[in-house]
């Protein structure tokens, strides 16, 4: 009678070991489960982030395409003299910001930041059409003493851009 409740104690230890190992496989199949879904959905969320990078670099690629041929455009205009000399130079320098900052802040385009920070507070569109003749003229002469100061060195530096721009 003493082997009874050995064997029923043996029985019962293997039947609980082999419960806890079931059960452990089972936590072993949900965890490898979820380390496969949570897998999945990174690569998905790495998939969305590539193609926004992509996106984003096709939109930049297209907008300095657009830049460029709008650079060229002003150029054009600037050397033709189709635009005013004060304009052109405001112009040529913002879209130049726009496309290429670093070329912008290169010492053959600073004749174009003096003359955009010399005409800043200059007023614009509606603003200018609202001012009379006499309030105009202070403008209007510092505008020509501009031109007679940078004129040949604005366009100096419009040709040279220009040349880099056809390269």
């Amino acid at each position: 009678m003493i082997h009874a409740p050995a064997v029923a104690r043996k029985n019962t230890k293997n039947v609980t070991v082999h419960n806890v190992q079931m059960l452990s496989s089972y936590w072993l199949i949900i965890a490898t489960l979820c380390i496969l879904g949570l897998t999945a959905y990174a690569l998905h969320l790495w998939r969305r982030v590539w193609q926004a990078e992509q996106q984003r670099k096709n939109t930049y690629a297209s907008q300095k395409k657009q830049l460029h041929a709008d650079l060229m455009v002003l150029t054009d205009s600037f050397l033709t003299e189709q635009m005013p000399w004060a304009e052109g130079c405001i112009r040529i320098k913002v879209i130049l910001d726009h496309y290429d900052f670093e070329l912008g802040m290169h010492n053959d385009y600073q004749v174009l930041h003096q003359v955009f920070a010399a005409t800043q507070h200059i007023p614009t569109h509606d603003a200018w059409r609202a001012l009379s003749n006499a309030e105009k003229r202070p403008y209007l002469s510092l505008l020509a003493e501009l031109e007679l100061q940078h004129k040949a060195a604005s366009r100096q530096a419009v040709q040279q851009l220009r040349q880099h721009l056809q390269n």
